[in-house]
């Protein structure tokens, strides 16, 4: 009988070199993709500057005098003045408190307790930081808070 060889091919496989390295590298691609696809927007500079002419000329009152979003609230108000002087306000106090403008709002206490004129705020801020005109950040607000107006003494049936 002949004698069995128990040498092992010396000569190395090239596709199994390659295996590894090639699977580190399409991990490391596939999660560079990933990193820059969920990234978060840089801040861009606003179009339009946030300040200028107001309808509502009464100061703003400190942000100091409250706490939590309140306080953001009326930081974002004094910072872009004019931005919140072109909203129209959600929680119609226009209407029935007779406000002029968003900014209206945050003269006095009202903002403070008003999550509907806060949510607004915040939203056109956060437009705002991604660099929309004034008129892009108007119609997003607006179509994100319009909601038909009710008056108190409406009753529902």
């Amino acid at each position: 009988m002949g004698k069995k060889s128990n040498k092992k091919n010396s000569s190395p496989n090239n596709k199994r070199k390659l295996v590894l390295p090639g699977f580190a590298l399409a991990i490391v691609l596939a999660l560079s993709a990933v990193y820059f696809m969920t990234k978060p927007v840089a801040h861009v500079d606003p179009v339009a500057p946030a300040t200028g002419f107001l309808i509502e000329n009464r100061p703003v009152l400190s942000p100091a005098f409250f706490t939590g979003k309140a306080a953001q609230a009326y930081k974002i108000a004094a910072e872009i003045p004019k931005i919140l002087d072109s909203q129209f306000c959600y929680c119609y106090c226009k209407k029935e408190k007779q406000h002029k403008t968003l900014l209206t709002c945050f003269t006095n206490n009202h903002g403070a307790k008003c999550e509907t004129c806060i949510n607004e705020a915040l939203y056109a801020y956060e437009l705002y930081k991604q660099g929309l005109t004034l008129d892009e950040i108007v119609i997003a607000v607006d179509k994100k808070f319009y909601r038909p107006y009710k008056s108190k003494g409406s009753r529902t049936l």
